[in-house]
């Protein structure tokens, strides 16, 4: 479709959002000579969008980083929880205890990458039905900060990032000592909800003036839900996750850097059920584990990285009385990568390249397993076309050992049209491979009421994206956002129906469908007074089945999370609000709800170096419960309930 078609489709559907962008870009103009308002704080950084560190705010994509300091007051017990609310995210049901994963700018969590310091781990939720396991690989307490990549990434990520990226990155020693020990607490306070515990601890610093060491562990458990119309139940399950991580560097040599690490966990889901007449207890025994070794160092005028690591999840499910549970699953990758850059010239030019084995232990593959091998080669050249204008040109080419090559361009443009406001877009193509159930043609999977076939024939997912956004620090008090962005999506792998026997019906993978999802993501901040703090951020979206004209399930066509937020002498109150819009699900149509949120802190000094930080607060205010409003919801929000978190850093 062609831009300004874009644009006016956009308009009908969201003529104040669009307007709102639109004076945004139209004030570039007026605003070229604008002085920058002064800093008041560091600026957010990211290094996923170019695989160096950059203002977050003039990299080549839309980004947000949330810090450590938001990750304590949101309360957040795993990544589900530290992301929710962002820009571009909403929610998709999984159908199984609650369960629910994001959806970035309206594509599933299964086409959004998530990495842990740039090493991508073993993704659940496309290869094992309604789960959402990939969100707890670490605990928050060793996470410095969260960035999220909006938008398709594949052009340096390669296969799942047609969504975009999120990269989490840990906490790293430095030259000194430092640690947090925190507790937290969760009670019901009136609805559905259920009690909580946990502690963490991180400690990080040198061993010597060479070697430094960092480690953190987890310990937490939460009871389940059990559905109010039928006890036998759970509406939502329960979890008792706990994990140790522990990573080290070693200097070498000056310039040059090895790190190591492990990070191993366990976690227990439980829920209640009934199959039949017979109600049962069902258990999943998760084990999650990232081993990593890499290098870092600087050649003549060249900086690179190499690594190499390993990511595992293993999955056993047992069953009580008499049911029978689901198979085994292990999943592993082996990747081996590296990159390297430089500046030449006017040009910073990055290469890399990464090698990866995927393999899946499951009885339903031939022989019980099935593996495949990823091979790539990227560039990155970023270069300047005018006193203010940069340009990031990206070009990457895979090759699976299954369905042979595919390349992802990508191309981008920053224009910082005065020290208050920068304008940038960019157009990309990106691709997601098969798993190996869907491409292995020796693939059943029978356990359930239906059958499932792989197919050899199957081809990657692809997409074509467009953005155009802009941010205008307006005055040091305000700061406005706005991103419309444009997506085709092509040969989407669902099922379709190739043969019933009595109840039972038997469904081929296939590519069957096509997409159109075109949004718009609008925003503010306004520092009302010096003490005083709101902020607010809309997604729009717009959705179609190219296939059938309907719109996409599980799209909510709005979604607004906003927060205000009080500082003074110490300490702070925080009262938030989390819309969620009219969406479809299963053909049902399901109505919009608020979620409200408050909470209290405040922070002592205890000395040069301590710190005791308390927090208290309610969490779901309205004691919205989904299930009333809609029984087709296939996801849960825990009821009204009182949470109290404590943490000594030193």
């Amino acid at each position: 479709m062609p831009h300004h078609l874009i644009h006016v489709t956009l308009c009908r559907r969201h003529p104040l959002a669009l307007a709102a962008l639109l004076c945004l870009l139209g004030a570039a103009r007026a605003q070229a000579a604008a002085e920058a308002p002064a800093a008041t704080a560091l600026a957010p950084v990211t290094v996923t969008a170019t695989l160096t560190e950059q203002d977050a705010r003039t990299a080549p994509a839309s980004v947000t980083v949330i810090t450590a300091q938001e990750l304590a007051e949101r309360n957040a017990a795993d990544l589900l929880d530290a992301v929710r609310g962002a820009p571009g995210i909403t929610f998709s049901a999984r159908q199984v205890g609650g369960r629910k994963t994001l959806a970035l700018r309206g594509l599933e969590g299964k086409h959004t990458l998530t990495l842990i310091d740039g090493r991508r781990i073993s993704a659940s939720d496309d290869v094992i039905g309604h789960s959402d396991y990939q969100y707890g690989w670490l605990p928050v307490s060793a996470i410095e900060r969260v960035e999220i990549i909006r938008g398709p990434m594949s052009a340096l990520y390669g296969s799942e990032a047609l969504g975009g990226v999120v990269n989490i990155i840990t906490r790293k020693p430095g030259d000194r000592w430092i640690g947090s020990l925190g507790f937290n607490a969760a009670f019901p306070a009136g609805g559905e909800a259920a009690a909580e515990g946990g502690a963490s601890l991180f400690a990080a610093g040198p061993l010597n003036d060479r070697l430094r060491l960092s480690v953190n562990a987890e310990y937490a458990h939460r009871d389940a839900v059990a559905q109010r119309e039928d006890p036998r139940y759970s509406e939502i399950e329960g979890r008792k996750p706990r994990s140790l991580g522990l990573n080290a560097e070693l200097d070498l040599a000056p310039g040059h850097r090895l790190e190591a690490g492990v990070t191993d966990g366990e976690e227990r889901r439980f829920y209640d059920d009934v199959s039949g007449t017979r109600p049962y207890a069902n258990r999943y025994d998760l084990d999650r584990r990232q081993a990593h070794v890499g290098w870092k160092g600087e050649i003549g005028a060249w900086k690179a990285q190499a690594r190499a690591y390993r990511s595992e999840i293993s999955v056993r499910n047992s069953r009580t009385n008499g049911v029978s549970p689901t198979r085994a699953q292990d999943m592993t990758d082996d990747v081996v990568d590296g990159h390297a850059t430089t500046r030449w010239g006017g040009h910073q030019v990055t290469v890399g390249g990464e090698w990866r084995n995927e393999e899946l232990v499951n009885s339903g593959l031939l022989n019980g397993r099935d593996d495949v091998s990823h091979k790539a080669l990227f560039v990155q050249d970023e270069f300047a076309l005018g006193t203010n204008l940069l340009a990031t040109l990206g070009l990457r080419a895979d090759h699976h050992g299954i369905f042979g090559s595919e390349l992802s361009p990508r191309a981008y443009l920053v224009w910082e049209a005065s020290p208050a406001l920068v304008v940038k877009g960019g157009l990309g193509h990106a691709f997601k491979a098969p798993t190996l159930k869907q491409i292995s043609p020796n693939y059943v999977g029978a356990e359930g009421p239906h059958t499932f076939r792989g197919n050899a024939d199957i081809q990657p997912e692809t997409s074509n994206s467009f953005e155009i956004g802009a941010d205008w620090q307006v005055s040091p008090a305000w700061s406005l956002r706005a991103t419309a962005f444009h997506t085709e999506v092509k040969q989407l792998i669902t099922y379709r129906l190739i043969q019933q026997v009595g109840t039972r019906r038997t469904y081929l993978y296939d590519n069957v469908d096509a997409a159109r999802i075109q949004g718009l993501e609008a925003g503010f901040t306004w520092a009302i007074t010096d003490a005083l703090r709101w902020s607010m951020d809309a997604t729009l979206l717009r959705t179609r089945d190219k296939a059938t004209g309907e719109r996409l399930s599980d799209r909510p066509d709005t979604s607004v999370a906003s927060r205000l937020a009080w500082r003074v002498a110490g300490w702070d109150a925080q009262l938030g609000a989390e819309y969620t819009g009219r969406q479809t699900s299963s053909g049902q149509r399901l109505p919009a709800y608020t979620l409200w949120n408050a909470s209290v802190g405040r922070a002592w000094a205890l000395g040069a170096h301590q710190r005791l930080n308390l927090r208290a607060g309610l969490e779901n205010l309205g004691d919205l419960r989904l299930a009333e409003k809609s029984p087709a919801f296939g996801y849960a929000e825990q009821g009204r309930r009182v949470f109290v978190s404590a943490r000594l850093d030193f």
